[in-house]
């Protein structure tokens, strides 16, 4: 073997060398990522339970699951006479690069709600608003809010940054007179209506620590009753920023750089023996 033809020889072997180390370090991390969003769900006076039901959407990097009902109908809620009037829509996206996004609202008929790229919610209201009644013991009605639509959301990313937002459009609490409700309410705001209940605008918590959001629309404590209404809530994280992953397992890139050597060693023994014109001993 000429030092021209070893030359070239080991530059295929480094040539193979360096793919293998490059197909080893080869995918880019893959994040995972969760969000899940509930248009409605209530506690009803004597503890009886009633909810939209969850929409979930989890991604661990490699595969996206989503579970739940995006829009169902008001009667999913039973026989409450709480809500009577409005749609339920609910929504949920978790994608591999570490981001999600959650929007859930009680909109008027024919009204909808749709997750952008970006992660922002659009709320399309529907027409004839939304009425929940205030109760009191025995069902006595001691108020009610309406709205155009009742809607929040939320997004998060695997670097901890969250976001949380509600909208109430054009609502209103009466009592006695009409009050209007802050349209887009920050950090919770809380409304007192006298003896009869207790309203949480925009209410937002970290369910799992940092990096992770929870928001509420509206949240109704009905203060004889003991009933409580919680309207359009959006949880988004903790989403999780993983280790890439590489294309060939580390046995596999344990035998591949042991197949490397191996032909470096033929090809220095040849050169050794064409050198000294005898064979060559290896240990």
């Amino acid at each position: 073997m000429t030092r021209t033809s070893l030359r070239r020889r080991a530059g295929v072997v480094l040539a193979a060398t360096t793919a293998l180390v490059l197909l080893w370090t080869g995918p880019a991390s893959a994040d995972t990522s969760r969000a899940s969003a509930i248009a409605a769900s209530l506690v009803l006076a004597g503890g009886g339970v009633a909810s939209s039901g969850q929409v979930a959407a989890d991604h661990d990097g490699q595969t996206g699951t989503s579970t739940g009902d995006s829009a169902p109908a008001l009667g999913v809620l039973g026989s409450q006479t709480l809500i009577t009037s409005g749609a339920l829509v609910q929504k949920a996206v978790a994608r591999p690069d570490g981001t999600s996004a959650a929007c859930a609202a009680l909109v008027g008929a024919g009204g909808g709600i749709t997750i952008g790229a970006d992660g922002a919610c659009t709320v399309v209201k529907g027409t004839g608003g939304v009425r929940i009644r205030l109760l009191g013991v025995g069902g006595v009605s001691l108020g009610e809010i309406t709205a155009d639509a009742l809607s929040s959301q939320c997004t998060a990313t695997s670097a901890g940054v969250t976001t949380a937002s509600a909208a109430l459009a054009n609502a209103k609490a009466t009592v006695v007179l009409p009050i209007a409700l802050a349209a887009n309410p920050v950090g919770g705001v809380s409304v007192p209506l006298g003896g009869v209940a207790t309203l949480l605008l925009g209410g937002q918590t970290a369910p799992q620590g940092s990096g992770s959001v929870r928001v509420s629309a509206l949240y109704v404590t009905l203060l004889d009753s003991v009933a409580r209404i919680d309207i359009a809530s959006a949880t988004c994280g903790v989403n999780v920023a993983t280790l890439p992953v590489p294309a060939v397992p580390l046995s596999g890139w344990t035998a591949a750089a042991a197949g490397v050597l191996a032909v470096w060693g033929v090809l220095a023994a040849r050169w050794v023996r064409r050198r000294t014109g005898g064979p060559v001993l290896l240990a």
